[in-house]
């Protein structure tokens, strides 16, 4: 059974004044870093190994404790990014999707969309809606670091 999660998270927003715009690339940059660094986002990890297999296409190796997962990452340049889960893994099929949306100039946003498969089939409305919870404040700390990591660019 297929559980999707679609939401977005706006950029920059006109009426915050306070809250540093963005440009596209700084942004591309910010989220690029939350992949191929995903501690700086997720505390649990223990250690992350990530190569490029091939122009764009790189693997990872994610320790927690004993625990490895391996996904593979897709990186398409100032537009989108897309994490496959690993093949032989029970979530084989699942992804997640980060796209830079910018429906006019300089108004940007990031599109999140996961597919999970592999999930038991009875599970309840409540554990979906824990799930999509969950997600959603992933998502938003991605992008509280892609932020702190293109401030230090400047």
């Amino acid at each position: 059974m297929t559980f999707r999660h679609e939401h977005l998270v706006r950029i920059n927003d006109p009426t915050l004044a306070r809250s540093l715009w963005l440009t596209r690339q700084q942004l591309w940059l910010g989220l690029r870093h939350t992949v191929l660094m995903p501690q700086s986002v997720d505390h649990s990890i223990d250690h992350v190994g990530v190569r490029e297999i091939a122009a764009g296409v790189f693997s990872r190796e994610i320790r927690r404790g004993h625990s490895v997962v391996a996904d593979e990452v897709t990186l398409v340049a100032e537009d989108s990014m897309t994490i496959c889960a690993d093949a032989s893994g029970q979530f084989c099929g699942s992804s997640l999707s980060i796209r830079i949306e910018e429906p006019a100039p300089q108004i940007l946003f990031v599109r999140f969309v996961y597919e999970l498969v592999g999930l038991e089939s009875d599970r309840t409305e409540e554990e979906d809606n824990a799930r999509r919870s969950a997600y959603q404040a992933s998502d938003i700390e991605r992008v509280r670091e892609a932020r702190r990591h293109a401030s230090e660019l400047h």
